[in-house]
């Protein structure tokens, strides 16, 4: 079912056109070599709820201001840094006849059973493929099931994902996609075999010079006692 959506023409233009996203509308232009360029607006969260549904690569019928609609793509979206809010988006109209290249998103799916195994942690190292296709045969999204990754020798490849004969991948086929790592080892800091005999003939002089500081005061307590005691019988 194709993805329909219409918009009006917009005859504001410039630094005018922050009334506009103000009152919750996206500016925005539909451009292509047949259509040419036309600057349209529509609602901030009809273009939201749009752009969930249709990503960049899937194709939507855009009719302007109720006319004959155009297929086109997002191309691009310009956002508020802070708030993602968007600021402006481009439709770009291809032709249908013609391949097109695109950026297409992978969605991992399934548990790991070596990340359980392990205790290793999963990496992804590469998040979307570049492919190209005709404009209606691109697809949105690519799956990724992560459920061969049974040990740490198991790797996913950009091969290894299943895909449309009437799309062909850019990417290096041996590309890894996903693959589980050991799990990370806290590093021990060691102390040398030399420093730890210094540190113990250290602590065992300290205790001899202890001892020997003792000695003397215990004789000492020891011959008041006994001066004490024979004047005691005297």
């Amino acid at each position: 079912m194709a993805i329909e959506i219409a918009v009006d023409a917009r005859e504001i233009a410039g630094k005018q056109t922050k009334r506009l996203r103000a009152a919750g509308i996206v500016p925005g232009v539909v451009f292509g070599k047949k259509a040419g360029s036309v600057a349209v607006q529509l609602g901030a969260k009809d273009f939201d709820a749009l752009y969930r549904e249709a990503g960049r690569t899937n194709l939507i019928l855009v009719s302007v201001d109720g006319g004959e609609p155009t297929s086109v793509v997002i191309k691009s979206v310009q956002r508020d840094p802070l708030s993602g809010r968007a600021l402006h988006v481009d439709f770009f109209a291809p032709d249908l006849t013609h391949v097109m290249t695109a950026e297409v998103p992978l969605v991992f799916s399934g548990e790991p059973a070596a990340v359980a195994q392990t205790g290793g942690f999963l990496l992804t190292p590469v998040d979307r493929l570049r492919v190209s296709a005709l404009p209606g045969q691109m697809p949105n999204e690519l799956e990724v099931d992560l459920t061969p990754l049974v040990d740490l020798d198991a790797a996913i490849h950009v091969s290894d994902i299943p895909i449309s004969a009437s799309v062909t991948v850019l990417n290096d086929p041996d590309e890894i996609v996903a693959r589980v790592m050991p799990p990370r080892v806290e590093e021990v800091e060691e102390v040398p075999v030399e420093e730890e005999l210094a540190e113990g003939e250290a602590a065992g002089a300290e205790g001899e010079a202890a001892g020997a500081e003792g000695a003397p005061a215990g004789e000492a307590e020891a011959g008041g006692s006994g001066e004490g005691d024979g004047a005691s019988e005297s």
